[in-house]
């Protein structure tokens, strides 16, 4: 498959230059993310775009953010997007960036009440293409450089065929009479601001809404410590700790020596965690 590779802010600005002399205003947009899977944190990997002639791979580590805005928050560009919400909360909390002029095709999908509703089997039913669905890719270790080629392949796949979805689409929520009830969800999806509570990431631990404020306070210092270590470590903090060990720390402080974690982590250093697991509980 036929990309454009684009992977510093020269070429992304040249891209959209040309791209505004020639006219256009429309773009099929995806991306690729880490979200605390492989490594720490939440981090922008891939960007893939298809402008009805061509597509490009944007690897967004070595161009700006300022310079990444000048795509993403380009109100004359309007980007076609498939359940656009996961990737407008990663980009505007881990980036500061916001996707703007959207025109995302999941709700008109569940608007239409299609049988099944995931890209690839719209896609099939509307446009006749079978896409092989690469399971392997949907947790696909996107910081790694070089990117293979087959990621990339599948990567384009999920733009390529967005634009003539969209017309096929909107001629039926047109013809239904459902038009108008799409354009307030998009108007919706837009106008939500998804910055994240920073109180969620306590929050959503299974089992933390049961504690007393006491459990809660200490809880909290274990998060952190946590979190410490496995931004020290550059891993998922769930390696570093388990998600249910982190309630059981609070609740049973016997099981600190106990608690195990990646083999990645040094004696050392988890040696030094627990010690101050032991200290934050008995604080």
């Amino acid at each position: 498959m036929d990309y454009i590779t684009i992977d510093n802010r020269t070429q992304l600005q040249a891209y959209l230059k040309k791209f505004k002399a020639k006219g256009h205003h429309v773009i099929a947009l995806d991306i690729e993310a880490e979200s605390n899977l492989h490594v720490y944190g939440e981090k922008l990997c891939l960007v893939q775009i298809y402008d009805g002639v061509n597509s490009a791979i944007i690897d967004p580590f070595n161009i700006d953010t300022d310079t990444l805005k000048l795509l993403f928050e380009n109100s004359k560009i309007l980007k076609v997007m498939f359940d656009a919400g996961s990737d407008l909360s990663l980009l505007k909390n881990a980036c500061d960036i916001e996707i703007r002029s959207i025109l995302d095709l999941g709700p008109a999908v569940k608007l239409l009440n299609y049988d099944k509703k995931d890209l690839h089997s719209v896609i099939g039913f509307e446009l006749g293409i079978v896409l092989e669905k690469k399971r392997k890719y949907q947790q696909h270790n996107w910081t790694k450089r070089p990117v293979v080629r087959q990621a990339i392949d599948y990567a384009i796949t999920d733009v390529k065929y967005l634009l003539a979805l969209k017309d096929i689409i909107l001629a039926k929520l047109y013809s239904r009479k459902l038009l108008e009830p799409f354009v307030l969800e998009n108007l919706q999806i837009q106008n939500k601001d998804y910055t994240r509570d920073p109180e969620d990431k306590y929050k959503k631990i299974s089992g933390y809404s049961r504690m007393n404020s006491h459990e809660k306070v200490l809880f909290r210092k274990v998060f952190d410590i946590r979190d410490k270590y496995a931004k020290l470590c550059n891993m998922p903090p769930h390696n570093v700790i388990h998600k249910a060990d982190l309630i059981n720390t609070v609740m049973n402080p016997e099981i600190i020596d106990e608690i195990r974690s990646a083999k990645k982590i040094s004696p050392e250093m988890i040696r030094d965690m627990r010690r101050e697991l032991k200290k934050a509980v008995k604080a």
